[in-house]
């Protein structure tokens, strides 16, 4: 508990200190947070500011004057400064969730342009609070710079993902949303408990599988509604290839989603657009539309949103385990699972494969804290037949099948229906080829491709490094070309 003193300063404006630590001048407070903006060392052109518990906010002022194209945020330690919240384009509050509302309103482009800042006076004052939203930035910046990494190492991989999937998918279907509840199965080991209930009250939903699910889902002979896989790399498509001859699952995939190209041509495929970048460009090059979803570390946080997009009623979330497993991570079967065990053996046994699953991950700990952070309105819920779980997920609500004995009305299931598609040219192969020659140059495609680069051009905007940048950017966007309109065939008409 702060013990806060507001007093009126020598020259007249109010100042306070808390626990006997002055927060500002006594003097003169607008003096000492002029100072305060002029003297911090920046090199770069941040997009953001970010200022760690500034007070009564003096600082805003001067600190909107020297960098005036940055959006202005704080972070409160405490509520009792909020009269002056008017003065900052956004306000955190320091908590468990401070790394998670950070990206989520930054993004992974915006934290790494960002000044962090802090107030040092509120620094001693608030020790704790402080400690708690440092370490939280310092998640957010490293979980910022993992996500850059990843979006440039993949990229090559998901801009050719986009082409085979413009060039092979045929059934293109959208959803229709409905009114039902919508129940969504990942793979922890907490789906198993599930499958019966999930057999009996089949048509009581509408069911989506991610794609470790699928496996699981059809030994125990229930069939999805749809499935969604979002991984781009080739582990993904292990998941899919097996079920998809037999069981004719219809897919739901992003651009850059690595889809097999038998399922591609014969499945129904639902086009997932996360509303940005090279594969939505593409797809729409071939006339292709899709279902506006978010893109997520996990496949189960598409998952969430989209289910929640296409119902009025609430989603359940079966195998939402989010915690380490002395056993198998994943309900059995899997096929990952079935690939690594043909490798164990007296020397290199399943018990060792097995145990780093135990211990703590710091995957499994980001995935963990956007479900608890997120915002889902209420109406996510996970569900099991009395799973003891080993953790919780903020607002998300634990719940068992006794939801749908209760109830006996369904509502309207959402429903696939399938696209017109207007092709813009006489062949894909035509609209691949003007899509990449018409947006190899566009902003939004080197961000794509060159996603570190392209922040470290805005951050030098101005300065002795640009032209460097610049020259960065032309040499990497020239050998991305190259590759990728290598990959489109030179064939006949689809």
């Amino acid at each position: 508990m702060q013990n806060l003193d507001f007093l009126d300063a020598a020259d007249g404006s109010k100042t306070c200190s808390a626990n006997g630590i002055r927060l500002h001048s006594f003097y003169s407070p607008e003096k000492e947070a002029e100072r305060f903006a002029d003297g911090i060392p920046c090199d770069f052109n941040p997009k953001y500011i970010l200022i760690t518990e500034p007070a009564l906010s003096y600082c805003a002022p001067f600190l909107r004057r020297r960098f005036a194209h940055s959006v202005l945020c704080c972070t409160r330690f405490c509520a009792d400064f909020s009269q002056t919240d008017n003065l900052w384009d956004k306000v955190f509050y320091s908590d468990s969730a401070l790394g998670e509302a950070l990206f989520s309103f930054m993004g992974d482009e915006g934290i790494a342009s960002c000044l962090f800042v802090s107030w040092k006076p509120s620094e001693k004052a608030f020790p704790k609070q402080s400690a708690l939203a440092w370490n939280e930035i310092k998640a957010a910046v490293l979980k910022s710079r993992n996500v850059l990494c990843t979006r440039k190492h993949f990229a090559k991989r998901w801009a050719k993902n986009a082409v085979r999937l413009s060039l092979f998918a045929k059934n293109i279907y959208g959803i229709k949303s409905g009114t039902s509840p919508v129940v969504v199965c990942a793979s922890g080991p907490s789906l198993f408990s599930s499958l019966k209930k999930i057999r009996e009250y089949r048509d009581s939903f509408f069911l989506i599988a991610v794609s470790s699910a699928l496996s699981p889902l059809v030994n125990a002979g229930i069939v999805p509604d749809l499935c969604v896989s979002t991984d781009g790399g080739f582990w993904a498509k292990m998941h899919l290839t097996f079920a998809e001859k037999k069981f004719h699952v219809p897919l739901a995939v992003p651009a850059e989603g690595a889809c097999p190209g038998e399922a591609a041509a014969n499945e129904k495929i639902v086009p997932l657009f996360y509303g940005d970048g090279i594969g939505d460009d593409i797809l729409r090059g071939c006339g292709i539309c899709g279902l506006r979803s978010q893109r997520n570390g996990t496949v189960s946080g598409t998952a969430a949103m989209l289910a929640l997009s296409i119902t009025s009623g609430n989603v359940f979330f079966c195998g939402l385990d989010l915690a380490p497993s002395k056993s198998f991570c994943h309900t059995q079967p899997n096929e990952l699972e079935k690939t690594d065990s043909l490798c164990d053996g007296r020397l290199c046994t399943q018990e060792t494969r097995l145990a780093p699953g135990g211990f703590t991950s710091r995957a499994l700990d980001i995935y963990r804290s956007w479900f608890s952070a997120a915002d889902f309105g209420g109406r996510l819920k996970r569900l099991s037949n009395h799973f003891d779980y080993k953790n919780t997920l903020g607002k998300i609500q634990d719940t068992d099948w006794e939801y749908f004995a209760e109830r006996k009305g369904t509502g309207i299931k959402p429903e696939l229906y399938k696209q017109d598609i207007k092709p813009l040219y006489v062949c894909r192969e035509e609209a691949v080829r003007r899509t990449i020659h018409e947006k190899i140059g566009n902003q939004e495609w080197i961000s794509c491709a060159l996603p570190s680069e392209a922040v470290v051009l805005e951050r030098s905007s101005g300065t002795q490094f640009e032209e460097n940048a610049k020259q960065t950017i032309q040499s990497g966007m020239q050998d991305f070309y190259a590759s990728l309109i290598k990959s489109v065939p030179d064939r006949g008409r689809i």
